[in-house]
């Protein structure tokens, strides 16, 4: 092998190794949770790399300039047919297709009967992801069916799930406006909290300078779409990510500016849903925001530290978590503020949950177990407020 040929070959990949070596990414994309043994076999094998020259030449084979001339090219071809292959998938991105351009995120289909069928009691539900669920699991909506039906097995009930991700007060009232009163329900069951927190960081990727009271200025999902990704920076996530990172380190923050735009949503929410003449159920929204420093390694505590790295409060610094559990507190107290003043029936999840971290998958998002003692929660209050005049025992 040649000078010059030895020479590409150990600059190329010694940039790749490296690039590798630094790169959380590629940690975590083979090695969710690598342990010792099987980093140390990961680098073991990119180091080998280095010393394929010499194992060829034990293999007697032989590799001219040319060759690696012709790999460089392959490299370059390889090179323009992907960038043309992400920035066409890009511009073509099926998730965002038939969005609302306000909503963010397409609002769920509801499988109902418009108009509404003679004799159904219809309930909805909404919020966000903690009331859309995951998985297609149908959240706590599906188990609270249940629960009415076995209850009052009787009666023609409909619980419809309308969370969706990223939802604010602010998209629940046009979500409402422009699609649920439509489907006349008798009953809504809503709650928000920390979607409507989060619009008071500022900061790319999520939201963009300044403030908005009307919630413009926060992005969600189309964020992809507000600061798109260059190929280039699609690729440099595999090499040296964690030495061009900036290191973000917690600090207290308080400015949180959504709060009496949470409180306005909340008002206009109840307003609207009682001038069509819904019922309506109220609640604050639970969490596992720790108020010290600390706390047991489980997964949901690796889950909120992801979360509030997320949402930085400027370019160094992002919310420590006293921060986050104190802004979760005050956005709750307004909700049951809210609900008092205006007299209407409230449920406090927040209460109930308050120290059942093993219930979280993460901050707001529940298991399974959970997601049951939600929806019995909702149920408690539906008999409570004596909605169904005959009712049949358990």
């Amino acid at each position: 092998m040649s000078l010059p040929a030895l020479l590409i070959y150990e600059g190329l990949y010694g940039i790749i190794y490296f690039g590798l070596l630094f790169s959380r990414t590629t940690l975590l994309t083979y090695f969710p949770e690598p342990s010792i043994p099987a980093r140390f076999i990961f680098l073991l094998v990119l180091f080998s790399g280095f010393f394929l020259p010499a194992v060829l030449r034990l293999l007697r084979i032989q590799l001219a300039k040319k060759h690696y001339i012709g790999i460089l090219f392959f490299l370059c071809i390889l090179y323009i047919v992907a960038s043309i292959s992400y920035y066409a998938r890009q511009m073509d991105d099926s998730r965002f297709r038939g969005y609302h351009p306000y909503l963010q995120v397409k609002p769920n289909e509801q499988e109902a009967a418009i108009p509404k069928p003679a004799g159904v009691y219809r309930i909805v539900c909404m919020g966000g992801s903690t009331t859309q669920g995951s998985g297609g699991d149908g959240g706590y909506p599906a188990v609270l069916l249940q629960l009415l039906q076995k209850r009052f097995p009787g009666k023609q009930i409909e619980v419809l799930n309308a969370g969706c991700f990223f939802y604010t007060t602010q998209h629940c009232i046009i979500h409402y406006l422009s699609y649920i009163q439509d489907l006349q329900p008798d009953l809504i069951i809503m709650f928000e909290a920390q979607n409507d927190l989060i619009t008071s960081c500022t900061m790319p990727l999520l939201a963009s300078r300044p403030f908005r009271r009307d919630y413009g200025h926060f992005y969600g999902w189309l964020a992809r779409l507000r600061y798109p990704e260059s190929f280039e920076k699609f690729l440099s996530s595999f090499f040296f990510a964690d030495l061009r990172a900036p290191v973000l380190t917690p600090i207290p923050f308080t400015d949180f500016q959504s709060r009496d735009p949470y409180q306005r949503n909340l008002e206009t929410f109840i307003k609207i849903s009682r001038s069509n003449g819904a019922a309506l159920i109220l609640a604050n929204q639970a969490h596992c925001f720790s108020a010290v420093d600390g706390g047991d390694a489980t997964e949901a505590r690796a889950n909120i530290l992801k979360f509030m790295l997320t949402l930085p409060v400027d370019e160094k610094h992002y919310a420590e978590e006293k921060s986050w559990y104190a802004g979760m507190e005050l956005f709750n107290r307004i909700a049951q503020q809210t609900a008092e003043k205006f007299n209407v029936p409230f449920v406090d999840q927040a209460a109930v949950f308050k120290g059942k971290q093993q219930l979280f998958r993460d901050e707001v998002h529940l298991i399974p177990e959970g997601t049951a003692l939600l929806a019995r929660l909702f149920f408690n209050e539906v008999v409570r407020q004596n909605i169904f005049t005959t009712q049949t025992k358990q």
